[in-house]
């Protein structure tokens, strides 16, 4: 037998190699073969009596059993295909490497009795064990060093337990609005292969409307697939979906560690879970017969993958499972994409509205100039008031650090990254100075143009937020959520919810979808922050920012109030998320990228090109795709990354650019990475 093995080697296609045997080889296993003088892992895509290569073959080395399901290999081999990739890589970033859960918790092998007699003995020959076997008497933690030494000794036996977050919540009955029912029995009854839109504001019932269409699926003996755009939101999430789901519900993300997501994908894969929270990589797990995919705050662009190939959107994946594998798809938002929308208003998915708010009160929104200092004197004032009686306090704003630019005293010259050419941004934290798109730290920089070590600092971000703060609040309880503090996420939303924490400053990640009812201010502290972003997007962006983070206000018995700093008050973006008015917006955005022929009214393929000479070789990709007929703008030179200099070409077409790209590209130069329905274009 012949054995087709994908290795995560780019522009590969498998290889073939002899199936030794008596060795059982199926497709979807993972194996170890010779390539030249390496050995690497690889995943079997077809097995066949006769081989398509014509020269000597080489056996299969070792068997590691089954790694993906038939159904989610060729999904991801689709997608490769989409994205340009070869199977192997995306297979090989897609599917999790087998690793080891580590121990969570020690319990004793030994009866209580046994253990405190052994005390004695320990404390003599190794102390160290001996403390560790006193805190397990005592139910307290212990050095884990100490712990497996008492396990080599039989006294004490690790347990793996499943990741975890520390928020928890109470399952609650709720009586659903007529809208939300209509909602629910839509997607329990409907077809395979189904998308559906829901659509309504913030407090509007949305997330049980998620819950119970899970609790269908599983009722039916189907999986069910929760996912929200950004890890800050999954505790929230998880935690109602454990009290509402009589199921074990497990997290899949990126951050997990290398054990636990192996143990969580290899028990869907075994049929041993059927429901799952996660980010955008779990539209990949092998549930056995998934019957319901739900995407939260389905316009977020955190959903698509643009850091690396192969690039793909999680709405994208799950509809091409519900199709492949008969499930349905709910995608939920108060602000949702333009081009969801447009879908549903051409009937190509169906559309829910909740109109009826059944959590707490619409907020009252006020902008106020964003004037010299960090928090304006309205916001202050309204801190105050707020607080004063017991309220919580949110404040948003999508850039971290402190500073977020420094030019040179000597001679005006910006601080660049020497790599990437981005301005730096000073952390307080560290006191150095970082670059946000490579991550290298220069404590103690110079100027590149005249060497001058003084530097004027200027512009905002969250760390600053956090400092002014606490500056003039100083007997509050103060805590910052973005990507630097992120680890700390559990512990920060478990301290909020119950009352520890008085003001939350953060990123995008706490302005949308937290659901606490004692929040009853919310501030946004530059609202006009993305509307300069060099991107067509850029209104929708600032959308649907400002009114995620007006949403968090209010929820509540008590009133909620927002206050959005802004200079530009009458842009349409900020207008209509001040009223809350998502319809209003979409008209007016709709006219704008029909007048220019931006989605949803074409597709758009981004394709990047890397490496020496890049501006000249994409001119010169642009004049042969110009010549095939596609309609090619730039290139445009951008930032360099980490020192490699980049350009790119937009293609702009209809539903078949892809296809045609792949007919007039079947092997792409390289440095050259193809990137379809980007989300992002700088």
């Amino acid at each position: 037998m012949i054995a087709r093995v994908a290795l995560p080697i780019p522009r590969a296609k498998p290889f073939d190699y002899l199936v030794p045997e008596g060795m059982d080889v199926e497709v979807g296993f993972r194996v170890r073969v010779p390539l030249g003088k390496r050995s690497l892992w690889g995943i079997v895509v077809s097995v066949s009596p006769s081989p398509s290569y014509p020269g000597e073959l080489q056996p299969i080395q070792e068997v590691d059993g089954p790694a993906v399901s038939g159904e989610v290999l060729a999904l991801i081999q689709e997608v490769a295909a989409r994205s340009f990739v070869s199977p192997g890589l995306s297979l090989g970033r897609l599917v999790p490497p087998r690793a080891q859960a580590r121990a969570r918790r020690y319990r004793l092998s030994v009866s209580p009795h046994k253990a405190r007699a052994l005390l004695e003995e320990l404390s003599r020959k190794a102390p160290a064990q001996a403390r560790a076997l006193a805190a397990l008497l005592a139910g307290e933690r212990a050095n884990g060093a100490s712990l497996r030494a008492l396990s080599r000794k039989g006294i004490a036996r690790p347990e793996v337990l499943p990741f975890s977050f520390p928020l928890r919540e109470p399952r609650r009955e709720v009586s659903l609005t007529e809208e939300q029912r209509r909602a629910v029995e839509a997607v329990a009854g409907a077809e395979g292969g189904e998308t559906f839109l829901l659509f309504g504001p913030a407090g509007s019932g949305k997330t049980e409307v998620y819950l119970r269409a899970a609790r269908a699926a599983l009722a039916q003996g189907r999986g069910a697939l929760l996912l929200e755009p950004e890890v800050s939101l999954l505790p929230q999430l998880w935690a109602r979906a454990v009290a509402s789901l009589d199921e074990d519900v497990s997290l899949y993300f990126g951050e997990l560690p290398p054990g636990e997501r192996w143990r969580v994908w290899e028990a869907a894969l075994r049929g041993k879970l059927r429901a799952a929270c996660g980010t955008r990589s779990a539209a990949f797990l092998p549930l056995k017969r998934p019957g319901i995919f739900v995407l939260d705050e389905e316009g977020e662009p955190a959903y698509k993958q643009g850091d690396m190939a192969p690039y793909y959107h999680a709405r994208e994946v799950a509809e091409l499972r519900s199709a492949q594998e008969g499930g349905v798809v709910l995608l939920g938002s108060a602000s949702p994409s333009v081009e969801s929308y447009f879908r549903a208003e051409r009937g190509e998915i169906r559309l829910f509205r909740l109109t009826q708010r059944v959590a707490g009160h619409p907020p009252q929104v006020r902008l106020v100039p964003k004037g010299e200092e960090v928090l304006s004197p309205e916001l202050q004032t309204a801190m105050d008031r707020h607080l004063s009686r017991g309220g919580q306090v949110l404040l948003f704003l999508n850039r971290r650090g402190f500073f977020t630019g420094a030019a040179c005293r000597t001679c005006g010259a910006i601080l660049r990254c020497p790599g990437c050419a981005v301005p730096l941004v000073f952390h307080l934290a560290n006191r150095s100075f970082r670059c946000h798109v490579c991550g290298k730290a220069l404590p103690r920089p110079r100027c590149p143009h005249c060497g001058g070590e003084r530097f004027r600092l200027f512009g905002l971000g969250t760390e600053r937020v956090e400092f002014e703060v606490k500056r003039l609040f100083p007997s509050l309880a103060v805590a910052r959520l973005d990507s630097d503090t992120a680890a700390k996420r559990g512990e920060i939303l478990a301290g909020l919810a119950h009352g520890e924490i008085d003001v939350l400053v953060g990123t995008q990640m706490v302005g949308k979808g937290l659901d606490f009812p004692r929040i009853t201010l919310v501030g946004v502290i530059d609202a006009d922050m993305l509307l300069s972003f060099p991107d067509f997007r850029a209104g929708e962006r600032t959308f649907q920012l400002v009114a995620a983070a007006a949403g968090r206000a209010g929820r509540g018995e008590w009133p909620g109030e927002v206050i959005v700093q802004t200079d530009q008050p009458d842009h349409y973006a900020i207008r209509y998320a001040a009223q809350g008015d998502y319809l209003g917006f979409y008209r007016e955005e709709l006219r704008f990228r029909e007048a220019l022929g931006y989605p949803p009214f074409s597709h758009l393929v981004r394709i990047l090109v890397e490496g020496k000479g890049a501006l000249r070789k994409a001119g010169e990709l642009g004049d042969d795709l110009t010549r095939k007929g596609f309609e090619v703008l730039g290139p445009a030179e951008l930032h360099p990354k980490a020192g490699t200099p980049r350009s790119q070409l937009l293609i702009k077409g209809g539903k078949d650019v892809v296809e045609g790209l792949r007919q007039a590209l079947p092997t792409l130069p390289h440095g050259v990475k193809v990137d379809p329905d980007p989300l992002w274009l700088v």
